[in-house]
């Protein structure tokens, strides 16, 4: 009974695709933070506002899908007016 609870996520393929996730979501926002510094050597202050916006939304769909999920809903919901 214990070895059926502990394959159970590896069945659905839930905890593969959570850990997945979070492995190209750090490496995006790696990718992303290192885009940021090379803009601010350059002094190119739009292209590192622009990574860390981006970096800030993929942190959000990484660690806290489905609060950010709601917190887009809530927001589009404030924009079309229903």
């Amino acid at each position: 009974m214990e070895l059926i609870t502990w394959a159970a996520p590896l069945v659905t393929g839930e905890g593969l695709k959570k850990w997945v996730l979070v492995v190209a979501g750090n490496l995006f926002i790696a990718v992303l933070a290192a885009r940021m510094v090379g803009s601010f050597m350059k002094k190119d202050w739009g292209g590192m506002i622009t990574m860390c916006a981006a970096a800030v939304l993929v942190v959000g769909f990484v660690w806290f899908p489905d609060a950010t999920v709601e917190l887009l809903k809530g927001i589009w919901q404030k924009v079309i007016g229903s």
